[in-house]
C-alpha cells in the first residue's frame, strides 16, 4: 500500500484544507438555517466527578485495547466474512464499552456524546456531502483526482465498511471526553487541551525523523488548529453522526486502513 500519511506539507496541507472546507460548509449552511435543530447539552450536578469517571473510562479503553492486542477478546475464526462483519465490530464495542458503562451508571443519555436520532437524515446527508467536498479538495491539492472512482468504490466494500464501527466509536470517545471536560472546565479548555495534546503527540515522531524545527512548529500549529476547528464544529453542531461519516471517508482517502 502506498504510504500517504506522512508529516509533510504534501499530506497535512491537503488534509487540513479538506477538513476546513467541510467545517466551513457546515457553518455556511448553519448561517442560512439549512442544518438540523441544535439541541442543548445536558448539565452535570457532579462535573469533576464525571470528568474523573471519564478519565477512568479512558484508561479502561486502553486496557481492554491492550487485551485485544494480546488476543484475549473474541478470537478470530477462519471465515474472513465473519471476522470482518461480526467479530471485529463486536471487539470494538467491547473495547469502548467503559464509556457506556459510565453513562449507564450516571444515568446520562446519548445526547451527552452528541448522538440524537432527531433529523438524522440531515446529519447523514451532510456527512455524505461533506465527505465528497473533502475528498475532492484533498485529491485536487495532491493532483490525484484520478483516485476518485477507486475511493468511492472502496467506501462500500466490506474491507472498508468493517472499520466503520471502530472509526465511529473513536468519535464517540472524543465527544464523551469533550462534554465532560466542558462540564468541569468550560468550552475553551475542553477544545484547547485535546488540541494541544494531539499536536504534541506528533512532535516525537517528527524529532525522530530529523525534521527541521520550522517544520515541526508549523506542523504543530496546523494539527492543533485543525483539531480546534473540528472540535468546535462538532460542539456547535451537537452531533458526531456527520463527523463519523466524514472521518470514515477521509480515512479511506488517506489510506488509514
Amino acid at each position: 500500500m502506498e504510504e500517504i500519511m506522512q508529516s509533510n506539507s504534501y499530506f497535512i496541507i491537503p488534509l487540513t484544507s479538506a477538513y476546513l472546507c467541510i467545517c466551513g460548509l457546515w457553518f455556511l449552511l448553519c448561517r442560512y438555517n439549512r442544518v438540523w435543530k441544535i439541541e442543548s447539552i445536558q448539565s452535570s450536578a457532579l462535573p469533576w466527578g464525571d470528568l474523573a469517571l471519564a478519565l477512568i473510562a479512558s484508561l479502561g479503553i486502553m486496557a481492554i485495547g491492550q487485551l485485544y492486542s494480546l488476543g484475549y477478546l473474541i478470537p478470530r475464526v477462519h471465515n474472513k466474512l465473519v471476522n470482518q462483519a461480526i467479530i471485529w465490530p463486536l471487539n470494538n464495542i467491547i473495547i469502548f464499552s467503559p464509556i457506556f458503562v459510565v453513562m449507564m451508571m450516571r444515568g446520562q443519555g446519548f445526547k451527552t456524546i452528541f448522538i440524537s436520532s432527531n433529523e438524522i437524515y440531515k446529519k447523514l446527508l451532510f456527512g455524505v456531502i461533506g465527505s465528497i467536498v473533502g475528498i475532492f479538495i484533498f485529491t485536487l491539492l495532491r493532483g490525484e483526482l484520478s483516485r476518485l472512482p477507486a475511493i468511492l468504490k472502496s467506501a462500500v466494500q466490506l474491507d472498508s465498511l468493517s472499520n466503520f464501527p471502530a472509526i465511529f466509536l473513536e468519535n464517540v470517545a472524543l465527544a464523551f471526553l469533550f462534554v465532560r471536560l466542558k462540564w468541569a472546565v468550560g468550552v475553551r479548555w475542553a477544545i484547547g487541551v485535546p488540541a494541544v495534546l494531539f499536536a504534541l503527540a506528533h512532535v516525537p515522531g517528527s524529532l525522530a525523523e530529523g525534521d527541521p524545527m520550522g517544520h515541526i512548529v508549523t506542523f504543530f500549529f496546523l494539527t492543533g488548529g485543525l483539531t480546534v476547528v473540528i472540535l468546535y464544529t462538532a460542539y456547535r453542531s451537537r452531533d458526531i453522526i456527520w463527523l463519523g461519516v466524514v472521518h470514515y471517508m477521509m480515512d479511506i482517502v488517506i489510506k488509514a486502513f
